[in-house]
């Protein structure tokens, strides 16, 4: 991952939120969430948002792909006889 810079504007992998890096050192990041409050992130768990050339990329890439591939599922497995005990 390139190095990111203090004020840049990132994605939050887990929730998908946009934050601004505060502090960046080789591995750890402050990062400043929407709702004012700052937390702590390794380098992994952000990444940058997706330009609109990633995104028509992507929908074109899905759009080439068509159709789909079936689906396959798993067959129906008959149930198990169920063990009795004797009184």
């Amino acid at each position: 991952m390139p190095q990111l810079e203090r004020g840049e504007i990132v994605v939050e992998r887990l929730t998908g939120t946009r934050v601004m890096i505060i502090n960046a050192t080789a591995d750890e990041l402050t990062v400043r969430f929407p709702d004012g409050r700052l937390e702590d992130r390794f380098a992994f768990e952000v990444e940058r948002p997706q330009t609109f050339l990633d995104v028509v990329r992507d929908l074109l890439a899905a759009t080439l792909a068509w159709p789909p591939r079936a689906i396959e599922y798993p067959r129906a497995v008959p149930p198990r006889p169920q063990l009795v005990r004797q009184n």
